[in-house]
């Protein structure tokens, strides 16, 4: 019997943790007990017991089984982790003063100044049991960065773990408290191997290098965006290729391309190899703040790299499903982050529709009813073979692919889509990405050697101030699409979506007319609740 479907067991665990998670958070959200999740599991009786009859195979029972088990894991540890961030380890008073103390675990800038985010922070020597984010205004004491330990007097405010019915930005990010430093801050240096490193190359980039350009230089290198201009942040946004400043897939890869064509000309043994390059993308993930998208990209890397070792099929989906569920291992609350999302949905997209489209561009060619009214044989002959270029063709459907993987999520967290990104995707990124791996050589060059910043840095970044200059200045506001709606949207679309991809054994027939009817629920939602 021929399944519609090849079932991957770690896509399963994973789908069944996110769930697990989703549940959990809203069980905690309406303040339910957790027993009622527990009541369900009886319930898994019946498919187990059909499944096993159809397939006479004990394998479903076990999919079954760990799913099960894996849905229970995501709801007790999201349980779990909301109750720590809402315990209160400390009673705060309001406008009362505490000698606050921590680690600068970030440093960043807003359009009101400065901020540091502090781990493992006290109040008046009580541990707060979460992070803290403190406001410096001008004058406000020692110097700090990354790694120093700090200590202030400031009253503090608490964050609510949900704002307006969702889960806050403040809670998925573990930072419970807020205050403002307005002076008296007293700092000691402490080593930090990643903040060292952050704070080197952000001094590389800002000493040698116009500000608007350095802070793009550095959102590229670090994920760190805070230093762009809002209007310029706002134009990469509207142009749908803000995922460049997402320390990700793509610069993770590149890095990864980059330290294993070296390795190789240095004829370095390929398990050696293979371990450096999986050293280098973690530790280049922990310079960016191990941030979900570069953890998950590094994950990525390491299955391909081991797949490779062991002479075994890469399965992209499986490995996807492996990061996921590191990712909500480590913190099920990213599940809620659109960071983590678009990371996902992106790289899902690409591993669920290029190929097929791959297929269909590579199946275009000139008709022949266009090609009898020219008057050369020549000029048909040549005319009649010409495909489009496999790479132009790989990299449209993988921008394609990775659009519509993101669409649901982009007007969820947005409200827009972009008409110029599936251009911009297509030629800009590309180009982007050719100029990142030279500012990535030559910045870490110039740090290792700082003096030969001032002559290299402004000539090797003078290519990529071009390309910026145009893409701040081209105004993508213009291109706006909305009104698409969200809601139930998400699901209707993955379902259509999910038919047109290679992953499920259908006949074309079935398929497009499957893929027909979910076209029809969108539009009918859309146009009943957009």
């Amino acid at each position: 019997m021929k399944i519609c479907v090849n079932l991957r067991l770690p896509v399963i665990l994973a789908c069944s943790l996110a769930a697990g998670a989703a549940a959990g958070l809203f069980f905690k959200m309406y303040q339910t007990e957790l027993i009622w999740l527990t009541a369900f599991i009886p319930a898994a009786a019946i498919p187990i017991i059909i499944l096993t009859a159809v397939f006479k195979s004990f394998k479903p029972l076990i999919f079954i089984i760990l799913a099960l088990l894996f849905l229970y894991a995501g709801a007790l540890s999201c349980i779990l982790r909301l109750d720590t961030y809402d315990k209160n380890h400390v009673s705060i008073v309001k406008n009362r003063s505490y000698t606050v103390c921590g680690t600068v675990k970030e440093k960043s800038a807003f359009s009101g100044g400065e901020y540091i985010i502090l781990t493992d922070a006290t109040a008046d020597g009580a541990r707060l049991g979460a992070d803290v984010i403190a406001y410096l205004a001008e004058g406000y004491g020692d110097f700090c960065d990354n790694g120093y330990t700090v200590k202030f007097l400031s009253s503090l405010k608490v964050f609510d773990t949900f704002e307006d019915g969702k889960l806050s930005y403040n809670a998925q990010s573990n930072i419970k408290y807020s205050c403002s430093v307005k002076g008296g801050l007293e700092s000691e240096y402490s080593f930090s191997l990643f903040g060292e490193m952050r704070s080197a190359v952000r001094r590389t980039l800002f000493e040698h290098l116009e500000y608007e350009t350095a802070a793009v230089c550095y959102g590229m290198l670090i994920g760190e965006t805070a230093f762009i201009d809002g209007d310029a942040m706002d134009n990469f946004r509207y142009g749908g290729i803000a995922h460049i400043f997402a320390v990700s897939g793509l610069h993770i890869g590149i890095v990864f391309a980059l330290i294993g064509f070296f390795l190789k000309k240095l004829k370095c043994n390929k398990y050696a190899s293979a371990i450096l390059c999986i050293f280098c993308v973690f530790f280049y993930a922990g310079v960016c703040g191990f941030t979900v998208s570069s953890l998950r990209a590094a994950v990525m890397c390491t299955v391909a790299t081991l797949s490779r070792l062991a002479y075994t099929k890469y399965d992209g989906l499986n490995s996807l499903a492996a990061a996921v569920i590191l990712l909500l291992f480590i913190n099920p609350l990213n599940l809620f982050s659109v960071g983590f999302q678009l990371s996902v949905c992106a790289v899902g997209g690409i591993f669920l529709f290029s190929k097929p489209l791959e297929r269909i561009l590579y199946k275009i060619k000139i008709p022949q009813a266009l090609l009898k009214k020219l008057p050369s044989t020549k000029a048909k002959q040549f005319l009649g073979k010409l495909q489009i270029h496999p790479k132009i063709a790989s990299a449209c459907t993988i921008s394609l692919s990775a659009q519509a993987g993101t669409l649901p999520v982009m007007l969820s967290a947005f409200g827009y889509l972009s008409a110029a990104s599936l251009v911009l995707n297509i030629i800009v990124v590309p180009l982007l990405s050719a100029l990142f791996s030279v500012l990535f050589i030559v910045t870490m060059l110039c740090t290792a050697v700082a003096p030969v910043a001032a002559y290299i840095l402004p000539l090797a970044t003078a290519p990529l101030d071009a390309v910026l200059s145009f893409l701040i200045g081209a105004g993508f506001e213009k291109s706006l699409i909305s009104g698409f709606g969200t809601g139930l949207f998400a699901p209707l679309y993955y379902i259509a979506v999910i038919f047109l991809s290679d992953k499920l054994n259908l006949k074309p027939l079935t398929r497009f007319v499957a893929f027909g009817c979910s076209l029809v629920l969108i539009t009918v939602y859309v146009l009943a609740f957009a």
